[in-house]
């Protein structure tokens, strides 16, 4: 007895595999287009808020850096404008009221590492002593800032072997 396929039957496997690479590509898009940036760990973000500020919460704002990352207007720009829930990135206070919040700052630092982290001493891998570079100098001066209060308070917390392993 032969079975009858009908058309409905037959667009079935080939709607499911398209809908499958679908999904697939928006997964894969989400992982690497999204949030994640390699060798930037919960440890390294730690240890650029330590070298900022000691990663004190009660800071405020001085001289136009605000927040235990120590942020400015142009970076938060730069790294989108993250604001908190239900905030308007337009609102005035809105730079001030996202970098005083630790998570909140810390979403503006990973998004502008993100965007501009990269390998700024040469050494084949970007890793957080290139993003303690990027954090502190900007996006466009990947320069050495070994003789800064920074780069020392940094040195304090970074691993001093396995360099770039940060939990």
């Amino acid at each position: 007895m032969m079975t009858r396929i009908t058309s409905r039957q037959r667009l079935f496997p080939a709607f499911a595999v398209v809908a499958f690479l679908l999904i697939t590509s928006w997964m894969t898009a989400a992982t690497t287009a999204g949030r994640y940036v390699s060798n930037l760990s919960t440890g390294c973000l730690r240890c650029l808020c330590h070298a900022s500020t000691a990663c004190n919460a009660t800071i405020g704002c001085s001289r136009g850096y605000c927040g235990p990352y120590y942020l400015y207007r142009e970076y938060w720009r730069d790294a989108g404008q993250v604001v908190l829930p239900d905030d308007d990135p337009d609102r005035d206070q809105a730079f001030v009221d996202c970098a005083v919040d630790p998570a909140c700052a810390q979403k503006a630092v990973e998004n502008y590492m993100a965007k501009y982290g990269r390998d700024c001493n040469n050494d084949g891998v970007t890793d957080c002593d290139d993003y303690a570079r990027t954090h502190f100098n900007g996006k466009e001066d990947c320069s050495a800032i070994d003789r800064t209060n920074f780069w020392r308070r940094y040195e304090t917390c970074r691993p001093s072997k396995n360099r770039g392993s940060f939990n």
